[in-house]
């Protein structure tokens, strides 16, 4: 005689992702995420979602796989996949997608030579500062040159990496005692260590022109 044996036993979900959290990527490449059921009866039913706005259109989803092709920087957030068999509460797992980028360059200068009460002098001291905006910004490092030529902090030549009395994303070249020598194009170069990011370099040259200081400040994105 053969027996059927009726089972209602039930257990909420439970998951997880194989993927890190956060992931770091360039623009362009293709981002997949892995969602994997690890518990639940009857069988949870597997979801992604944004927590800003919705998937972008080119999103491929395949069960608890979500693929982004090239993605790009308005891809970046947190993506969560969500587990439901509804017996208790579904279950939920998160991670950030952040697509590396460097933007909006801009130099001051300290004095500021634009100011007709406050010019730059042989002998005072002037400040270059640099700033970008870099995703992520732990991975930002900067490169001072001069004619081309790198420049290293030195006794009359102090460059700082970050600044933590201006906003993120700055660095300073400090030339103490300006001396006609010291006349030339000075660039900075922000990049990111990640790498497959285009650097951004500005250039700012100051010259002697009869007797006068001049500048003159270019952008290289």
């Amino acid at each position: 005689m053969v027996s059927f044996r009726l089972s209602n036993k039930t257990a909420s979900p439970s998951i997880k992702l194989l993927v890190d959290d956060p992931i770091v990527v360039n623009p362009g490449e293709a981002i997949t995420l892995v969602c994997v059921t690890t518990g639940g009866e009857p069988a949870p039913s597997l979801t992604w979602v944004r927590s800003v706005g919705v998937l972008p259109n080119k999103t491929v989803l395949n069960g608890g796989t979500l693929t982004i092709p090239a993605i790009t920087s308005e891809d970046s957030g947190t993506y969560s996949c969500i587990a439901n068999n509804n017996v208790g509460n579904p279950a939920k797992k998160s991670t950030n997608i952040i697509v590396r980028a460097l933007k909006k360059g801009r130099f001051w200068i300290t004095p500021d030579p634009y100011h007709k009460d406050d010019n730059i002098q042989i002998g005072r001291e002037v400040k270059i500062s640099c700033q970008v905006e870099a995703i992520p910004p732990e991975e930002l490092t900067f490169s001072w040159f001069k004619n081309g030529r790198p420049l290293r902090s030195s006794e009359r030549m102090v460059i700082t990496q970050t600044d933590p009395d201006v906003s993120p994303g700055t660095t300073n070249l400090d030339i103490i005692d300006l001396k006609f020598t010291d006349f030339g194009t000075y660039t900075c170069v922000a990049s990111l260590k990640g790498g497959g990011i285009s650097d951004i370099s500005i250039d700012v040259n100051i010259s002697s022109s009869t007797g006068e200081e001049e500048l003159w400040a270019g952008f290289v994105g």
